[in-house]
């Protein structure tokens, strides 16, 4: 089966903070591990997103130009994620001539198939500035929660809303009063979609309890046309006459790029782009926070819809709360939050993975702190899992320098028989996304392990009765560091390493076995405690 898994694209006009890791990139990274460890056929991508007025905030505050500023966060993301160990098949950016191609496809058939109307609005205007303001070039109080809005989205509560609802709005760049004058856009008829959308929702499986949630509650309301242009100059511009002074609004251009990577990632591999994206066996994956739901479960399935073209629409989507900090979640525009650059100079990417999984908001937002941080690592990181493998491994080689194979061979342990049924509670949890419980589930797996190990007490040991205590043990440890490679990889190929076991041919199913002995390496300490 193929398996098509996307990450929402991370926007960066900014570098991406802990927020934007554990919203989409770290568990869309969980997952396409996990189902390549399962042998399934996976294409994991992602992309900058580099369009937008947030662009053009932040390259007249750095004094540059906003496709300067774009390519350069660009490659400075990519650096960050490779060090996260994020294991993207490809990454692009929505800046590409391809993915410029694929918007203009998708907007002309949607203009042809009587989805796009023109409509005279009236649209923010600073008089300070002499020009027409795009969303993010306005902010005030949300008329919802009172929270900070910026353009048409309220930053705290993730309501959208219309930019007359704003209560105080201001322009960002002079912090001038806002007024309204008449200019004309292109909208997406968003209500010619409705029935098929409902329906769609409606019969989806898998999709997470939030998703699901946010999406029907949005769908009740009512759909109205959605604006598809915007008074700006950094992004694609629109291809239709009297339009081209305006540029497509970001969340137009922006998903289209998963279409645009996939076919730039198959001319690089000599594959069938309709093999991912027309393909009624192949299951689209994607990974998102709650804040941008609407626009993967309502926006982007219209526009493919509207192209009567048979795209494939995601299988399942999961979204997730916002990982906080004191009550504010964390925001690149806002500064708010450890950015991922701070994060790992101080800890390794290993230690984030694991906190950042441990607080998955897979239903409620999650608060982080640096005490939480600490003491995950040290409790359930160093003492329970890291001291466990240590300690086996150690024994086995200062004992046997190899995980023994005993010579008769009796049941498994009765201490251990559980973590069979363990073992397919941490596979579910794994399949249905609940990265947060199977984490759990695996570190009690280690505590059961650890216990047969002590009570046990091979050191008192001697002969076969040793050597059974030493297999089980070692192949206990050989089974957490398979369970862990999707969320530690560094730590689990360590622990490979350890074992002469090549981690490329290791397989899911190996973690429910007890079938591996051979030489081994003398290990070393795996995880340093934090003082």
């Amino acid at each position: 089966m193929k398996k098509l898994i996307t990450s929402a694209l991370p926007y960066v006009h900014g570098v991406p903070h802990l927020g934007n890791i554990i919203g989409s990139v770290l568990p869309a990274d969980v997952y396409a591990r996990f189902c390549r460890l399962r042998g399934e056929e996976v294409l994991f991508i992602c992309g900058s997103d580099s369009h937008g007025t947030m662009f053009e905030i932040a390259a007249e505050r750095r004094n540059t130009t906003p496709k300067k500023l774009a390519y350069e966060n660009h490659k400075k993301v990519i650096e960050i994620f490779e060090k996260f160990k994020l294991s993207f098949d490809y990454y692009g950016i929505t800046d590409s001539e391809t993915n410029r191609e694929f918007t203009y496809h998708i907007f002309r058939k949607l203009d042809e198939n009587g989805y796009i109307k023109e409509k005279e609005v009236e649209s923010a205007y600073c008089e300070r500035c002499n020009r027409f303001l795009p969303d993010r070039f306005i902010e005030g109080k949300c008329p919802f929660c009172g929270g900070l809005t910026r353009g048409d989205q309220c930053d705290d509560c993730g309501k959208l809303m219309n930019i007359k609802e704003i209560i105080e709005p201001h322009c960002v760049l002079c912090n001038g009063e806002i007024t309204f004058k008449k200019t004309r856009h292109l909208f997406l008829d968003l209500p010619k979609f409705e029935k098929e959308l409902f329906d769609f929702v409606k019969n989806s499986r898998g999709w997470s309890k939030l998703a699901k949630k946010e999406t029907l509650g949005f769908l009740k309301q009512g759909l109205k046309p959605r604006a598809i242009t915007r008074d700006a100059s950094w992004g694609f511009k629109v291809p239709k006459k009297n339009y081209e002074n305006k540029v497509f609004y970001v969340w137009f251009d922006a998903p289209i790029g998963y279409l645009s990577f996939t076919k730039e990632w198959c001319l690089k591999n000599d594959q069938k782009f309709e093999e991912w994206w027309k393909n009624e066996k192949t299951k689209l994956v994607q990974f998102m926070g709650k804040d941008n739901t609407i626009f993967h479960s309502i926006i982007f399935p219209a526009m493919l819809l509207g192209c009567r073209e048979n795209w494939k629409l995601a299988d399942r989507l999961i979204s997730c709360g916002w990982l906080k900090t004191e009550g504010i979640k964390f925001s690149k525009s806002r500064g708010k939050g450890l950015t991922t650059e701070e994060a790992l100079k101080k800890y390794p990417a290993d230690y984030w993975r694991f906190v950042l999984v441990s607080l998955y908001p897979e239903q409620n937002d999650s608060v982080f702190s640096i005490k939480i941080f600490k003491e995950t690592i040290n409790n359930e990181f160093a003492d329970i899992i890291g001291n466990f493998v240590h300690r086996v491994l150690s024994f086995c080689y200062s004992n046997f320098k190899e995980i023994p194979r005993p010579d008769i061979f009796y049941p498994i342990p009765e201490e251990i028989k559980e973590l069979k049924n363990i073992f397919k509670t941490i596979t579910k949890n794994f399949e249905e996304c609940k990265f947060r419980e199977a984490l759990k589930n695996i570190i009690h797996y280690c505590k059961i392990s650890n216990a047969y190990f002590n009570n046990k007490e091979p050191w008192k040991k001697e002969g076969e009765e040793k050597k059974e205590i030493c297999f089980y043990s070692g192949n206990l440890a050989k089974n957490l560091a398979i369970f862990l490679y999707p969320i530690v990889p560094n730590f689990s190929e360590k622990v490979f390493d350890f074992l002469n076991l090549n981690f490329k041919k290791i397989r899911w199913i190996d973690s429910a076995e007890f079938n591996f002995s051979g030489k081994i390496k003398k290990p070393k300490p795996l995880i340093e405690k934090i003082k």
